[in-house]
């Protein structure tokens, strides 16, 4: 199986190409050294050259090594019957640039081109194109499609490339989210290839929901008869919330594995999907029960992903205790999850970027488990950097009483813009601590440590960057109020807040108060994202906002 962190993708392409360049320059230049070391003592005339290429990239966590390869040229006169001059050349073996696994197919979906065509950004040009003009929708990563009517569906056509055969290594992977609303017969179809009823061909694999009970299955079969299909429930009941299905077929292994939220489902002997002349189809398959709802992020490799890496989510992260003791002599202590990128424990330069989380009022406790979630569902700041594998995630819970929350407001979440009191919470301050103690293990960026927060937490976002504003290169807070006597001390610093309109729980003022402030402070990097007509819960809207998540890891002081 291969290992591929899929949300590096397009900075690995980039990456890939820039190399290659590189490389070629370098040989290129090393014979050119060979071929004047070899003429031996001969004068040549010379024009002295200089071509300097400079190439700017942005790249926050992955270590480039370029190989070198030496030649020498020794010139050896020996004193014998006749002179002997000999040039000796020693290559080293030539620089290979490792290919990047790459997916055959990749649909953001977050672009939509004439209502009806999304472009595959894995570069290989399978297009998916709609029947009906569709409409996109908030996706679990940016923009999603939204399929609403019977009969609405996307196709790509069928490539020698997808065949899936037996001998064939391959994954889909999907992202979903139903509305829990049947359309048409039974059995609504999210994604497939091969099943073509009208043509009788039965050799398919891919993902259905079974109306009748609300489980997803894996719907496969390696025979033309439409007798020996084969339903595999992988999940219980399926939610309105989104979900991730992702089917690995492993041909050396013999065996194809279903994952459903990152979760081993099912492991089934291969099959046979060769589906010659099928093309894959999304929502509907004309023939079983329409999709409707939102799809998000396709994958389509030719090889078995390892789930291993893939499958991670908040789930994962560490559960981890931090006592604490302040110069009073109050303690307290603070449970938190902890989220470590691979190579991490070996590290020893400050390479990585942090990201604090502060929880709202909903996930207050000592369970150490509601805090990477929203209200019990998800939190997709989260889930996306987690998927993303490059950036520290710390995510502290606090608890009641109100001198124990991230703030000293005692639960007066209206209060809006307001005044630093002298000291922090006890909580607060611990977690500023426990942030400080990872920094000095010195495997963070000091120039890449961020914040975000919602609801007490984005109260406590604006609090924690007013009291250290030395320690933070960008901050996220939501629905949250600050402290606008603090701007002068924040107007270099790298903001994207965000707050509904219609929020009666913390009025938008709190965050509007900060922009005015900052700005006539003379800040420059402060932004803010309104939604018009939405409450008090925003987190959905602003942690799937397009680019919110390469804008955090973006910035540095």
């Amino acid at each position: 199986m291969v290992l591929y962190n899929k949300s590096h993708l397009r900075k690995n392409f980039q990456e890939e190409i820039l190399m290659k360049k590189i490389v070629a320059l370098m040989l290129a230049v090393i014979m050119l050294a060979c071929a004047v070391a070899g003429c031996g003592e001969k004068e040549t005339p010379t024009t002295e050259s200089t071509t300097t290429v400079t190439t700017a990239a942005t790249t926050t966590t992955t270590e480039e090594t370029v190989a070198t390869t030496t030649t020498e040229a020794t010139t050896t006169t020996e004193t014998t019957t006749e002179a002997t001059t000999t040039a000796e050349t020693t290559t080293e073996p030539p620089i290979v640039v490792p290919e990047v696994p790459k997916p055959l197919i990749h649909i953001t979906f977050d672009e939509l081109t004439d209502d009806l065509i999304f472009a595959d950004d894995s570069g290989n040009g399978y297009d998916a194109k709609a029947n009906k003009k569709l409409k996109l929708t908030e996706g679990k990563f940016g923009k999603a499609v939204s399929l609403e009517s019977v009969n609405q569906f996307i196709e790509i056509a069928d490539n020698e490339a997808f065949k899936f055969s037996k001998n064939d290594s391959f994954t889909i992977d999907v992202w979903f989210k139903w509305s829990g609303k049947k359309a048409g017969t039974n059995w609504p179809c999210i994604i497939q290839k091969g099943l073509v009823q009208s043509k009788n061909l039965y050799k398919y694999a891919g993902f259905w929901i079974n109306s009748g009970d609300s489980k997803l299955n894996l719907g496969i079969t390696s025979s033309n008869s439409q007798s020996k299909y084969s339903n595999n429930p992988v999940s219980d009941a399926i939610d309105t919330e989104w979900h991730h299905a992702v089917a690995v077929q492993d041909a050396e292994a013999g065996t194809i594995s279903v994952y459903f939220d990152g979760k081993l489902a099912v492991k089934l002997p291969a099959i046979d999907a060769s589906s010659a002349g099928c093309p894959f189809t999304i929502g509907y398959n004309g023939s079983d029960g329409q999709f409707v709802g939102a799809i998000d992020e396709l994958n389509i490799y030719d090889f078995a992903l390892d789930m291993g890496e893939a499958s991670k989510s908040v789930d994962d992260m560490l559960f981890k205790t931090y006592n604490y003791t302040s110069e009073t002599g109050k303690t307290v202590s603070l449970p938190y999850r902890l989220f470590l990128p691979k190579g991490y424990e070996e590290s020893k330069s400050a390479e990585y970027p942090v990201l604090l989380f502060l929880h709202g009022y909903g996930e207050i406790g000592s369970d150490n488990t509601k805090q990477i979630r929203v209200l019990g569902g998800s939190n997709a700041l989260l889930d996306k950097l987690v998927s993303d594998g490059s950036c520290v995630i710390i995510a502290p819970q606090c608890n009641d009483p109100a001198e124990y929350n991230w703030v000293p407001i005692n639960h007066q979440w209206k209060t809006g813009s307001r005044e630093l009191t002298a000291k922090p919470t006890i909580t607060l301050e611990a977690a500023t601590a426990l942030l400080k103690e990872y920094i000095a293990e010195g495997k963070i960026d000091t120039k890449r440590v961020y914040v975000s927060g919602i609801s007490m937490g984005g109260y406590g976002t604006w609090e924690i960057i007013a009291r250290n504003p030395e320690l933070f290169a960008a901050a996220v807070p939501l629905c949250g109020a600050g402290i606008p006597s603090k701007a002068a001390e924040l107007k270099d610093m790298a903001i994207w807040a965000f707050h509904g309109l219609a929020d009666p729980t913390v009025p938008a003022k709190g965050t509007q108060d900060m922009q005015q402030a900052i700005k006539a402070a003379g800040g420059t990097k402060f932004k803010a994202t309104y939604f018009e007509g939405v409450g008090h819960n925003i987190w959905t809207q602003a942690f799937g906002y397009p680019g919110l998540v390469e804008w955090i890891l973006s910035q540095s002081k």
